[in-house]
Formats: structure tokens, sequence, C-alpha cells
């Protein structure tokens, strides 16, 4: 055997020697165990199966109609409504008191009344009924007309002309019910238009119902039917005209007041749909937009190439995991949430090869890659660490991020050549440096992982899309 041969023999045995007596440190890559951050306040499971989970369990529905928001924090369409208006009073439909009374016109104030007198054309005239609820006549002077019925104001007239005129014939019209005018305002319009820019009137009539209010008017395409509201005095009566004029729900359908201000806003949400759908970008929706619902108005999510496990909502800074294979092919409501304005929905492309660095590196970035990559290599392409990196306890995020396997890594160990392993990024890992030692792993998984991604990944979203 030549004398090169020997050395490479002896070097070989040397390395293994020393491995064996525990020279190097051993192994720096640990994968935690998945009942250290088992997730299923947030929906997931490590322990079991994707498709065990997705077919098995099934989320409890609540059973009152609620909405889910962020978080999977579930509330009530009532609190969920109620923070549209913060600082208001608010009452819906069943809080109101119930009208005993049936409707019946009485004259109030600014009503025009058309006064005829038989026989005496003299006499017949439009009377105006005063702020101070009375109208005024010749010969008889001032009368009270507020609060009366047609018939009571008739015969109070009545006997005021007796004096002047023998078995007077009086009849009374109204004209101008001024008294009971409401509005109706935002995304509708009269059905045979107005002449003049004037803005047209609406009147209480017939049962004094929401109905019959809405009878006279067409609502624009654009209309948000849910987010209708009533305004009286400084009270506000959220009414969903959805549920009413499409699904026939007679609860909305509340008995008005004069004076009463119905308003029908136009979308006043907009979300940006991004990645793997049919048709991305900007879109105005309505307030009770689900997440399927966006997805739809997107033209639907394209299935050969959309990564449905690691989907996710951006929400003002914060990251909301959702789980789009549950959604869509097992219906799962805990994973259809409401829409928020300004909400970034994302569906990754399953064969697009990146993965995220964030925490303590120079640069948090996505990084883009064709030939595989080491953790080692992934934080020097984001500019190293920071002096605050916790580099004995590096964090890897595989996987569905509602049900992750996790890899705690000592990259000091590796970088001090005390360990001789490489850990091999896959795409859609996240590699997350900390400042301070992560104790519980519960708490980082539950708390700390829908959050890493925010700022940084959306803004490199918008910037590619």
């Amino acid at each position: 055997m030549s004398k090169n041969c020997l050395m490479v023999v002896s070097f070989v045995f040397t390395f293994l020697l020393i491995q064996s007596c525990g020279i190097l440190s051993g192994t720096a890559i640990h994968k935690v165990n998945s009942q250290d951050f088992r997730t299923s306040e947030a929906g997931g499971d490590s322990s079991r199966d994707k498709s065990e989970l997705a077919t098995k369990e099934k989320p409890a529905i609540p059973a009152e109609k609620t909405y889910v928001k962020m978080n999977a924090e579930i509330v009530s369409i009532k609190e969920y409504v109620r923070a549209r208006f913060p600082g208001k009073k608010v009452i819906f439909p069943d809080e109101l008191m119930p009208s005993e009374k049936k409707f019946e016109y009485r004259i109030g104030k600014d009503d025009v009344l058309r006064l005829f007198v038989w026989n005496h054309p003299d006499l017949s005239m439009d009377l105006t009924v005063r702020r101070d609820g009375q109208i005024s006549f010749p010969l008889i002077g001032n009368v009270e007309a507020e609060g009366l019925t047609i018939p009571e104001l008739e015969k109070k007239l009545r006997e005021g002309f007796e004096r002047f005129i023998r078995d007077p014939q009086i009849n009374i019209n109204p004209k101008e019910v001024n008294s009971l005018r409401i509005s109706i305002v935002g995304q509708v319009r009269k059905p045979y238009g107005v002449l003049g820019g004037i803005r047209p009137d609406f009147f209480l009539k017939g049962g004094n119902t929401l109905l019959e209010a809405l009878s006279d008017v067409e609502f624009y395409p654009d209309a948000d039917l849910a987010a209708a509201y009533v305004t009286r005095n400084d009270l506000i009566i959220p009414i969903n005209l959805k549920a009413l004029l499409k699904d026939g729900d007679l609860t909305q359908n509340i008995l008005l007041m004069a004076e009463d201000r119905i308003v029908i806003p136009g979308p006043i949400k907009e979300i940006t749909l991004l990645g793997e759908l049919a048709s991305p970008g900007k879109y105005k929706v309505n307030i009770d937009t689900t997440l399927a619902d966006a997805l739809s108005i997107g033209k639907g999510v394209n299935r050969e190439t959309a990564d449905l496990y690691m989907a996710y909502v951006a929400r003002k800074k914060q990251v909301l995991p959702v789980n789009l294979k549950r959604l869509l092919d097992y219906g799962d409501p805990g994973q259809n949430i409401v829409m928020e304005d300004g909400d970034i929905v994302y569906v990754p492309n399953i064969n697009e090869k990146k993965f995220y660095v964030v925490g303590e590196v120079a640069s948090p970035k996505v990084v883009y890659f064709r030939d595989p990559v080491d953790v080692i290599e992934a934080i020097a392409q984001a500019g190293g660490f920071t002096t605050l990196a916790k580099r004995s306890q590096i964090v890897v995020v595989r996987g569905d991020i509602r049900a992750p396997q996790i890899y705690e890594i000592n990259a000091l160990s590796m970088m001090k050549g005390k360990s001789l392993e490489r850990f091999i990024l896959q795409k859609g890992d996240i590699v997350y440096i900390p400042r301070t030692a992560i104790g519980d792993w519960y708490i980082f998984v539950n708390q700390i992982l829908p959050t890493i991604q925010a700022v940084d990944l959306i803004d490199v979203i918008r910037a590619r899309h």
C-alpha cells in the first residue's frame, strides 16, 4: 500500500474515532416533539394525518349563526355589526318594541291640507300646518290641527263654521304629508327618475313598514344590502335587506317613524387577491363577504398549481393561516373567515421554490432558489445575524402552517465546526432567528408563528404581483 493511501486511511480512522469519542458535539439538529406545539386551539393538530383531520374532525358549529374573525375567534353577528358603529347606540330589529297600534294618519307639522267647503268656493283653499301645530282660517281664526285625524279636524272646522254658514259641508284631503317624510339615501334611485336634479321625496304610507317604503326605489347593482341601516334620532338600527328581500326574513321588516333615514351603502371593504387565482387583483366587496366568496370573486383557485396548505390571509400586519384544502374540499366553516377592509389573500404556487428568512437577520426576506440551500447559507443571503440573534436556537418551520413540523437548529455549533451536519431547506420553509431562547413551543406556535411573516413578506408579494 502506498504512503498516500495509508495517510487517507489514517485520516478517516482518526475522524471516526473523534466522532465516537464525542470530541464533535453530535447532532445540532433537533426535531421538536409534536406534543410540545400541538395547535388544537389554532385549528390544527400535527399528531394526526391531514386526511384524517380533514375527514374525521368536524369543527363545532355554534347554534346561532356566527361570523369567524381573526385567529379563528368566533363572534356573534350582533357583536360584529356593533363594531361598525363605535360610540353609537345600536339596537337590532328583534330588540325594537312591537307596535300594537294600526297605522293611522294624523296631521303633523308642515302638512299641507286641501280644504273644500261645499257651495262656498271662496272658502276652499290650501292650509299649511304651522310649526306650532295650528292652522289659520278666516272667520274662525286659529285651530289646533296637529295630532288630529282628518275626520276629527273636519268636525272641529264644521263646528267653527256653523256660526256663519248653515249646515256647512266640509271635506279635507292631505295634499302634502310632510310630517311623514323619511329619507332613503345611498345606492338607490326612483325608477322613473327625478327631473332637474331635485332630491326625490319619500313618505310613510300604508302599513308604515320598511318594505312599503322601499317599494318606490330601485337599488344600484353595487348596493350592499346586508350593510343597510336606519338612523332614528341618536339610534342606529342595522337592517339586513339581503335577508329581507332575498331570504324572506320578515324580522327585518321594521315599522318606520317620521324622520327616519334609511341608508343603503355601497361596498365598504376592499381586498386584494394574489397568487394562484384565475383573476387576481383588487376588489370592492360587501360587509358579509367570506373567504370562499372572495375566491369566487377571483374566479376560483388554480387547483393544479395552488399550494392550498400554505395559503394565508394578511390582515393589519398579522398573518392568518387558512387551510384552503379543508375549506374547498370539506366545507370547513372554521376556515371561512369574513373578509375585512385591506385584507390580502395569497395563494402560493406549489411549484415555486422559495423560503422565508425572518427574525434577527440584517435583511428579512423571501429567497427564491434553484439549487439546494442549507440554513447557514440562507441566513447569509439575508445579510447574516444581528448582534441580538440567538444563534444556538434557530427555528425552521416546515409544512402546513396550521400543523407544522418544527426543527430547532444550533447554528452556533455548526459555525464553530462542532457539528458537520447540514440542514437543507425545502420550498415554503420559514427560517426564524429568535432574539431570546424559546422555552415554550406551544406559545411559539400559537402566538409567534402566525405573525412572523407579516410586513416584509406582504411587501415582497405586492412587488411581485
